[in-house]
């Protein structure tokens, strides 16, 4: 086996790749898979490639009030975006993915095809394209047709390898056989350095509390219904602190908990969330054993056993102390050095590692290791290193 780094071969004969990114993500969106294209179009670029972001144009499902999306989404002017058509109607997804197709046939000049929509890099590939594709969910369980489209992306001389989440998701994938071992890269999601630690938000509640918080979706299986356990057992000199939910969500909570020392911020810009989490004193992932996943492509799939969380990556970059579930997926990157790991439904076991580390020598240490060992998860790490092609 000869591992090829297109990237070192491009430069070598001075050469930045051309990159085209084809993504089914709706942008801007309050989705944590449009975080993920966004976040890795900046570090390709970062990177020094040329990018060009393909993307549905959906104009009635965008974030409003968005009047400039890489603003919203905290990063670099450095990549273009293309939206194509994608009408409105139950099969839009062939009008877009046909639209791709016209797409590349009047534009040969990629290098490279990268993306997480399955369709655009299937026919990526039948118009000769070289062509990695991204999984978030395991594509075998997936509708028949889809996976029908995965058989054949994979069997593609111009498909050069599969790029997955977890070691977990590359087992579920080595299992089926559908793939060898050589064909799949583990490449957990990531998050940017933070130049700026002390540029904080100021919370709501009492300054003087220790503040414990927790960001991201507030649906089933994500923890908050451990943080309303939490916040009835827990002493008076403690306050949570929830960023992210959708309304309907925050109201269902707000009415379970009816706490005091709880505090719902709703959805943040995704620029902004930093500032939260740097005000913060423990941050919390209270990943259960089933997780729902919000979105239509993985609605009602359990992500819990190969789930990447954006959080962990944001929470170690902020040099913050965590309390996590144990579970295995999320010792892929989490230990018991860089953070403290709990049974994910022992509310007791939360509750005492929540005073444990109301000793700040206890958090300083934890939030040191988690910095520490952030340091191969950036983004433009991630996009080096998913360059490396079979």
């Amino acid at each position: 086996m000869v591992l090829l780094n297109f990237g070192s071969l491009f430069k070598k004969f001075n050469i930045n790749m051309k990159i085209l990114y084809i993504a089914n993500s709706i942008i801007p969106s309050k989705t944590a898979n449009s975080i993920n294209v966004m976040k890795m179009c900046q570090a390709f670029a970062d990177n020094g490639h040329e990018v060009v972001l393909l993307a549905p144009d959906k104009k009635n499902k965008y974030e409003k009030g968005v009047d400039d999306v890489f603003e919203y989404y905290g990063v670099k002017k450095n990549f273009l975006i293309k939206k194509l058509w994608y009408p409105d109607i139950k099969s839009g997804v062939f009008f877009y993915t046909l639209s791709i197709f016209f797409f590349l046939f009047f534009n040969k000049k990629f290098n490279l095809i990268y993306g997480r929509f399955l369709h655009g890099c299937y026919v990526a590939t039948l118009l000769r394209n070289n062509v990695i594709f991204e999984s978030h969910a395991p594509d075998y369980e997936k509708k028949n047709y889809r996976i029908k489209i995965f058989e054949n992306l994979i069997k593609s001389k111009y498909f050069k390898k599969l790029v997955v989440i977890s070691q977990a998701l590359k087992n579920m994938y080595l299992e089926k056989k559908y793939l060898n071992n050589e064909k799949i890269q583990v490449a957990h999601d990531g998050a940017d350095e933070v130049l700026d630690l002390d540029n904080k938000t100021n919370l709501l509640g009492d300054k003087n509390k220790l503040k414990v918080g927790y960001v991201g979706h507030l649906y089933k299986g994500k923890g908050v219904e451990v943080i309303s356990s939490l916040a009835k057992k827990v002493d008076s000199d403690v306050e949570f602190h929830i960023v992210g939910g959708l309304e309907k969500d925050i109201k269902i909570w707000k009415d379970k908990t009816n706490s005091k020392n709880v505090f719902f911020y709703g959805h943040v810009q995704h620029k902004k969330v930093g500032n939260y989490i740097n005000a913060l004193d423990i941050c919390l992932l209270p990943n259960q054993k089933v997780v729902l996943a919000f979105g239509s492509k993985q609605a009602g799939m359990n992500i819990s056993d190969f789930t990447s969380p954006l959080k962990v990556f944001e929470y170690m970059s902020h040099k913050k102390a965590i309390i996590a579930s144990d579970l295995p997926v999320l010792r892929e990157v989490l230990n018991n050095k860089n953070s403290l790991l709990v049974e994910c439904d022992n509310i007791n076991e939360w509750m005492a590692a929540i005073d444990k580390l109301k000793i700040p020598i206890n958090r300083e240490n934890l939030a040191k290791q988690a910095l520490s060992d952030f340091a191969p998860y950036t983004w433009k790490n991630r996009a080096k290193n998913v360059t490396l092609l079979i």
